[in-house]
């Protein structure tokens, strides 16, 4: 569950997230965490567990899944925190659908892309007082290329696998991803490889590639793991007048050559026959909100809320 706002992680509890079913039963999570979201800055999102769907298309009359969730009042209201450090209720808040997440097109898209300049250091990334997932940090610009000039970063509505098994790797660009900017002239410019120096108004801008996945190694094969969340930053470096242009992130998808994602499990894009896991992505384009004067970021001081 992807709020706009990160998520007090204490006050996160099963019973916030109430649940109708299309079958018409209502339930709550069994279990909510921050898991698999290890880091300061990827507090956006909540993780629930529970048995809540199956693998079945929204047209099969034996289907089960998901067609609201609301956030209600358990006594203990999850709290969101916002600009300046306001803390707010979530409760009221809810999101609906008629469709399955294994119908066509219906796999894992883009609901957010925020561009920042990099900086001296990466905040809020690094796992926050668990081991659980370490041996995948680091993994920020720094760890993997020393830094950059302006980090674009995706926010997705589950976490991003190429076929359901395998994981992102930092030399994924081409493959899945391409920027939209606006040229000398207003027209598109698609920056859609890795390395090269593409004209846009401005100036220039290259991307090096993908951060906040797994850690830097010499080369990158089928065994690569990485933190498998819904955060990944895609690394640039230009001219800042050149970066203010940008306009657009987009995954095509299956179009032109590209490979969609699907949601991480397996079994990937060959499974045995009659087993479906989920669909492929839809092909997607996001709006860049432009971060480079106001980063758009919060901290929170425990010390300061009172439930």
């Amino acid at each position: 569950v992807v709020f706009s706002w990160p998520v007090i992680s204490s006050t996160a509890h099963p019973e916030d997230f109430q649940i109708t079913l299309n079958t018409g039963e209502v339930v709550f999570a069994q279990f909510a965490g921050m898991i698999p979201n290890f880091e300061y800055n990827e507090r956006n999102c909540v993780v629930l567990f529970g048995e809540l769907c199956n693998r079945l298309p929204s047209t099969d009359p034996n289907t089960r899944f998901p067609v609201r969730m609301e956030i209600v009042d358990d006594g203990t209201p999850l709290m969101l925190v916002g600009p300046g450090g306001q803390v707010v209720s979530a409760v009221g808040l809810s999101w609906e659908t008629s469709v399955s997440p294994y119908d066509e097109n219906q796999g894992p898209r883009l609901v957010g892309a925020k561009l920042n300049y990099v900086g001296d250091f990466p905040p809020g990334e690094g796992q926050a007082g668990s081991n659980f997932g370490g041996p995948m940090f680091p993994n920020d610009e720094f760890a993997l290329y020393g830094g950059g000039d302006f980090r674009l970063r995706m926010l997705t509505s589950g976490g991003f696998s190429p076929d359901g098994i395998r994981r992102v790797q930092p030399t994924d660009f081409e493959k899945h991803f391409r920027i939209h900017a606006l040229g000398a002239n207003g027209e598109t410019v698609l920056i859609d490889r890795v390395g090269v120096d593409f004209a846009v108004a401005g100036g220039t801008l290259r991307v090096v590639g993908l951060a906040d996945v797994g850690p830097r190694q010499d080369s990158y094969d089928e065994c690569y793991d990485e933190d498998r969340d819904n955060y990944i930053d895609i690394i640039l470096e230009g001219d800042d007048a050149a970066a203010r242009n940008i306009t657009f992130l987009e995954i095509p998808s299956l179009a032109g050559g590209y490979a969609p994602f699907y949601n991480p499990g397996g079994p990937g894009t060959s499974p045995t026959p009659g087993v479906r896991y989920s669909a492929a992505g839809p092909p997607d384009m996001e709006p860049v909100i432009m971060a480079l004067d106001d980063p758009m970021r919060v901290s929170y001081d425990a010390t300061r809320y009172e439930q």
